[in-house]
């Protein structure tokens, strides 16, 4: 039988009064007329129901204060808030012309929400436009026109002493220098594919270091001379991110593709003459995280100043062909010119699969942030010497990573202490605690079995950091204020990107029915339920539906592959399709974190969102009369969007559309004929992908229907238009192509 939990007295205050009332004649016989609101007894008699009334509520909290307790003996703690994070700039506009060195916990704020840095990053008086070279097709209009205006470059000079010899043609092909595309507000994803034809001709992109304006750049290179320049990179958030390999094979894999930071190798002499081609220096790399699949920071050592140079070009047309960097039309622009960053793809991809280098945004003098607070050394009282000692720290939820503890000894020096995961898994007198982020609240063990504890007298002090929340999500440029001295005299704060990952913490609710899914799966993935009831817990974001597809291979759905589990992770919210969403990388990341830890070292996991696979529906329908179209038509929409919806409560059983569930046309008009107020459908026709009239689409693995278009009428249903079309690749040629840069505008 299920467990109750016991009422002691179930009584309300009418109930009390009532019975009080009652036993006056039993009580005080001379008092006859109690029944008279403004009598005194009667207000005597109310004050004592209301605290009777009182006493049996706290009463019968008794057994939830019991539960709540063995809850906290458990040891498990509710879940914090999630700091936000994301990236800064540090631009000096107006400072003076010297380098500025931070340390990691430079306090920045947007509003009222405060974030500290987490790298180290040295402020450069230089600031960086970067560009990269798209080519022009022969599609455009004034091809031709730049074919004949470039053409002496065939027989320059230039040109024909790298064609002899060897009995290459040259060929050339055009391109245009153009900005990288900044994201904003409305657009805060923007796409630049290295990897594209189409997008860049040579692979590559630009960074042009430019001196402050009214500064003589030969003063700019003296001052950033063989310092550390950070440069920020943050790769497209769509795509699939790497799996969680086997612990053996994760050791043996080859390590991923990184891009190249290369400075103009130019010499003594920077004029450029005929013959003479580009030739870079490869940077040294500090500091170089894979940012290719994560934002990140990297450190990269500029040389002397004597190498922080770039080309001169007697012969105009010759700027910005071949390898050298783009031409800047601009002349103030160009005299500001320091030197060129040029970050490029290796010329060939080491790892397995093809590179994946999508970027949104590159910058210079950037760290990472956290939502955070800093406290140093907070007194947290003294110890008693008694077992099981618990203190807490004043401000919450704490980031635990951050906290470093001290206990004072016998000769008045502080001793650290170290944060462990388990108490009973130290030594006997091994310096450790635990940390309740949620709360804050420190415990120590008992000198017996669970590692040591504090003595008497003994004074407690801790240094943390504590935030988190959803309000550390800001827009792009909201992150704008310091709180360093150092960068009031002008120096420029900024993030160029919305900082994200800030969730809000876990309830007393939510943690009450987590705790049979704990004990069931001890935090560990084991079973499908582990892995589904593990991944809605990642902190951070918002799941919305979870699928555990075991021995499924992404990269090969046709084989059945033993150790490998595919989960499908699709968020809870998108603005942009509220019942299609899509995760980015960030969320992806955020889960394979999360599992990291927990997973078995054997198994293979893969995470991935859905394939959507586009459904075109035309539907036509007979209203039944007494109702209206302008009714029934949003009605309709609104029962075939959920119907097909990837999110619980939409699809056909509440829970999302099932995997491997078969589309079928009939099961749509079944749909459609329930709605209120049509009489029946007269027709409708589906299309599925390429495919304008299908009566059914087998669907498989992660793929799910997308409600790509619905039009409805009255009457027979509208055949379905469609607009496909693709370029055709060019065929690949033997001649060695010069990139030559035009300008779309005329004098």
């Amino acid at each position: 039988m299920p467990l109750e939990l016991p009422v002691l007295d179930d009584r309300n205050f009418e109930q009390l009064l009532e019975e009080a009332k009652r036993r006056i004649p039993a009580h005080t016989p001379e008092w006859t007329n109690y029944n008279v609101e403004s009598d005194p007894g009667i207000t005597i008699v109310q004050l004592f129901t209301f605290l009777t009334d009182s006493l049996l509520y706290r009463a019968n909290r008794i057994p939830e204060r019991n539960r709540l307790k063995f809850l906290q003996l458990l040891g498990i703690p509710l879940q914090p808030p999630a700091a936000a994070g994301g990236l800064i700039t540090i631009r000096n506009e107006r400072g003076p012309i010297e380098a500025l060195p931070l340390e990691p916990g430079v306090i920045v704020a947007a509003g009222n929400t405060h974030f500290l840095t987490r790298d180290n990053v040295t402020v450069l008086p230089v600031e960086a436009q970067v560009y990269y070279k798209r080519p022009i097709q022969e599609t455009d209009p004034r091809y031709e026109e730049y074919r004949l205006r470039y053409e002496a470059l065939r027989a320059a000079t230039m040109v024909a002493g790298e064609a002899t010899g060897g009995g290459t043609e040259v060929s050339l092909t055009f391109y245009e220098t153009l900005p990288m595309t900044l994201p904003t507000a409305g657009n805060p994803n923007p796409v630049l594919d290295l990897t594209s034809e189409t997008a860049t001709i040579d692979q590559a992109i630009y960074l042009a270091l430019l001196a402050p304006k009214n500064v003589d750049p030969e003063d700019v290179r003296a001052v950033i001379a063989n310092k550390t320049l950070s440069i920020g990179v943050v790769p497209a958030l769509s795509g699939d991110i790497p799996p969680l390999l086997p612990l053996r094979r994760a050791a043996q894999r080859e390590p991923l593709p990184e891009l190249v930071y290369e400075i103009p190798d130019v010499g003594t002499e920077t004029d450029v003459g005929p013959g003479d081609n580009a030739r870079y220096a490869r940077l040294t790399i500090r500091q170089q995280p894979d940012v290719l699949s994560q934002e990140g920071i990297v450190q990269v050592a500029l040389p002397e100043a004597s190498k922080l140079q770039t080309w001169t070009f007697p012969e105009p047309l010759q700027e910005g062909t071949a390898d050298f960097p783009p031409g800047i039309e601009d002349e103030q622009v160009r005299d500001r010119l320091v030197t060129w960053i040029r970050l490029r793809l290796p010329a060939q991809g080491g790892g397995q699969g093809s590179i994946n280098a999508r970027l949104s945004w590159v910058g210079i003098s950037a760290t990472r942030v956290i939502q955070a607070v800093p406290v140093v050394n907070e007194l947290l009282g003294a110890g008693n010497g008694e077992p099981d000692q618990v203190v807490a720290v004043a401000n919450t939820p704490v980031i635990a990573e951050s906290i470093r503890l001290e206990i004072e000894d016998e000769n008045g020096v502080w001793q650290l202490w170290r944060l462990t995961d388990d108490l009973l898994s130290a030594g006997l007198d091994e310096p450790v605690f635990t940390l309740d982020p949620e709360s804050g609240q420190i415990r120590f063990g008992t000198g017996v079995d669970g590692g040591r504890r504090p003595e008497q007298g003994r004074r407690i002090r801790a240094s943390y950091e504590y935030g988190g929340g959803p309000q550390g999500n800001v827009a792009i440029g909201a992150i704008n204020k310091s709180f360093d001295v150092r960068l009031q005299g002008g120096y420029k704060v900024s993030n160029p990107l919305p900082a994200a990952g800030g969730d809000e913490g876990e309830t007393v609710a939510e943690g009450e029915r987590r705790i049979p899914l704990y004990l069931r799966h001890r935090d560990r993935l084991v079973t499908l339920r582990d892995f589904a009831d593990v991944t809605r817990r990642t902190p951070g974001v918002d799941v919305g539906r979870v699928e555990v597809l075991p021995l499924f291979y992404p990269p090969d759905t046709q084989i059945t592959a033993p150790g490998v589990v595919t989960l499908l992770a699709i968020p809870k919210n998108d603005a942009v399709r509220p019942r299609w969403p899509s995760p980015d990388r960030l969320f992806l990341h955020k889960v394979c974190d999360h599992l990291e830890p927990r997973r078995l070292v054997t198994t293979e996991i893969y995470v991935r969102g859905p394939v959507y696979v586009p459904v075109y529906l035309s539907v036509g329908i007979q209203v039944r009369e007494g109702h209206y179209w302008d009714q029934v038509q949003p009605a309709v929409r609104e029962r075939l969007e959920e119907y097909l919806s990837a999110l619980p409560p939409g699809g056909p059983d509440g829970a999302g559309w099932p995997l491997n569930r078969r589309l079928l046309k009939k099961d749509l008009e079944a749909v459609v004929t329930r709605v209120t107020g049509v009489e029946y459908v007269e027709s409708m026709v589906m299309g599925v992908e390429a495919n304008l009239d299908k009566e059914e689409h087998d669907l498989s693995g992660l793929q799910l229907p997308w409600l790509a278009s619905l039009t409805l009428r009255e009457g027979a249903a509208e055949p379905l238009s469609s607009v496909l079309g693709g370029g055709e690749g060019a065929a690949p040629t033997t001649v060695r192509t010069v990139p030559v840069p035009v300008a779309r505008t005329t004098c």
